[in-house]
């Protein structure tokens, strides 16, 4: 097949860890093919049993799209599934890195909701929302029992309008309102270290990102940069379109960027049309590093010569197609593999490093609950408790032990942590303390970088120091 037949038909692709998306078109389906087979008579008879004999009424739509979920079940694919028409839209947000919002992201941790970033510039960042904060009501409304969604659908609203938040930050209380907007987020982020080496941070591939990427990479060769780093972790992958331009913009022409295998066995590949770039690089990888951002991973490794620096990647190497029904749910499907460029699967097995960097363990620490019934406290005992002394050790305080038991030596650690901290030195953990060291350790995370620290060691080497 021609390269331009093939950059079409791969430039439409779109891979993310979890969800994914190749084209969204409306589709219909005729059953009638299947009429004489006893299966869709008995799923038939079953669909009349229940909208006429049940003892009461059911929604047929509800029930039509519980079988599609059943069909999508029995596949025992994680990366297909059956997305009702919330979902749809939520997906076709993630995709676009548009959304109509606060700008606030929320997780589910330890039985609450919890303000796990703030976009910056964004309404919630103006008006003084903060990452750790706990949410206990919306409007009026406790969170308490609600789903992630279900807050998030409470939060969004007309452009325009305001939500109210209340938030718990320490032992405080906090009523904050703040208006919602249209909001876009930033998927590339460039920064210049020292010995003009340029950085490049992705993390997604959205529809805008390839546009993004190019015009950071361009203010970081018109400031002089030597080398590159090009960071995809905890990246969990997107469209495929946006790792073709990307690599379009690093490769030289002709070098193989992906191979894609159809359910015939028949293989496609992409091909770099640009002009690459003349400049030592490397790339940095984890555990986190899915499916689009393992894309760009192995072709700028296979083809590029580019050393690969930190973990083994997520292993993702499947193909999803998209489509979206009339009512606005959709099915996503997985409909081929694809092959790096020497023709490798990586499907649960993921990329190997270059340079194995491993991450430090308290980057793998959940935050700490920051509404405690009871202050952690001396002769206690919890998983908890385990956590924030291993908090603690990171930090630079001996908490004396890291099996969970409150010591002595725990005790003088925090209060050593609380007087560093300007947190009142009482040698318990309060939700104040708690919130100190959950800030504390994210700051740790940022400035303790090993897998950075090791690329930049290896391209000043490259470069002549």
């Amino acid at each position: 097949m021609k390269i331009a037949r093939v950059s079409k038909f791969l430039g439409t692709i779109a891979l993310t860890a979890a969800a994914t998306v190749l084209t969204l078109r409306t589709v219909g389906a005729d059953f009638s093919p299947l009429a004489s087979q006893p299966a869709y008579r008995q799923f038939m008879s079953t669909y009349r049993l229940l909208t006429t004999s049940y003892y009461r009424q059911v929604d047929p739509n509800e029930l039509i799209h519980g079988m599609i979920s059943g069909m999508m079940d029995t596949l025992h694919d994680p990366f297909s599934q059956y997305m009702n028409p919330a979902m749809t839209a939520r997906f076709r947000e993630m995709v676009s890195s548009h959304f109509q919002g606060i700008g606030a992201v929320l997780s589910y941790e330890s039985g609450q909701i919890v303000i796990s970033s703030v976009l910056p510039g964004s309404p919630a960042d103006r008006a003084g929302v903060r990452s750790g904060d706990i949410l206990t009501q919306v409007n009026g409304s406790n969170t308490d029992g609600m789903s992630l969604l279900q807050v998030v659908e409470r939060i969004r609203g007309k452009v325009g309008s305001y939500a109210t938040l209340t938030l718990r930050r320490g032992s405080s209380t906090l009523h904050i309102r703040v208006q919602r907007a249209n909001l876009h987020q930033s998927t590339v982020y460039a920064k210049m270290f020292p010995n003009r080496i340029g950085y490049l941070l992705i993390t997604q591939f959205s529809e805008d990102t390839a546009n993004a990427f190019a015009r950071d990479l361009n203010i970081l060769k018109q400031e002089g940069a030597r080398g590159l780093i090009i960071d995809v972790r905890d990246d969990p992958g997107g469209l495929l379109s946006s790792v073709g331009q990307i690599a379009n913009d690093l490769l030289a022409r002709g070098k193989t960027i992906v191979e894609v295998e159809n359910r015939n066995h028949q293989i496609q590949a992409l091909h770099a049309t640009g002009n690459g770039i003349k400049l030592p690089m490397v790339c940095l990888i984890n555990g986190n590093s899915a499916s689009a951002a393992e894309i760009l991973a192995a072709a700028l490794h296979d083809s590029g010569g580019v050393p690969l620096i930190g973990e083994r990647t997520y292993g993702k190497g499947t193909v999803q197609e998209t489509q979206e029904f009339a009512d606005g749910s959709s099915l996503k499907l997985t409909v081929a593999k694809w092959l790096t460029p020497k023709g490798t699967w990586i499907h649960h097995v993921g990329i190997a490093p270059s340079m194995n960097v491993a991450t430090p363990a308290f980057y793998h620490l959940p935050p700490l609950p920051v509404t405690l019934r009871r202050p952690y406290a001396l002769d206690q005992s919890s998983v908890s408790i385990a956590v924030l002394q291993r908090m603690l050790l990171a930090l630079g305080y001996n908490p004396g032990r890291t099996d969970g038991y409150y010591s002595l030596q725990t005790e003088q650690a925090v209060t050593a942590f609380q007087k560093m901290h300007g947190v009142k030195a009482t040698g318990t953990v309060s939700g104040a303390t708690a919130y100190a060291l959950n800030v504390a350790l994210l700051r740790l995370r940022v400035r303790d970088d090993p897998a950075l620290q090791t690329a930049l060691g290896y391209l000043d080497q490259k470069l002549g120091g």
